[in-house]
């Protein structure tokens, strides 16, 4: 069974949910500063994904192997 990953945005269906490597400089200063920095430690975001067109952060990690 393969588990499918969705790059669309649930908030606004932007294309693309951007992983934090994928961010430009900008973005990641954006990112720094949305409401999820203060619940969760800068490595742990760092698995999170972002859209960057309304910039809801995807908390979810991607998939887990059992």
């Amino acid at each position: 069974m393969m588990t499918t990953i969705s790059t669309t945005c649930p908030r606004c269906g932007a294309i693309k949910l951007k992983h934090w490597s994928d961010l430009t400089d900008d973005e990641k200063f954006l990112a720094e500063r949305l409401p999820a920095s203060a619940e969760y430690s800068k490595d742990e975001r760092k698995k999170h994904r972002f859209c960057t067109r309304c910039w809801y952060e995807e908390k979810k990690p991607d998939s887990t192997l059992a």
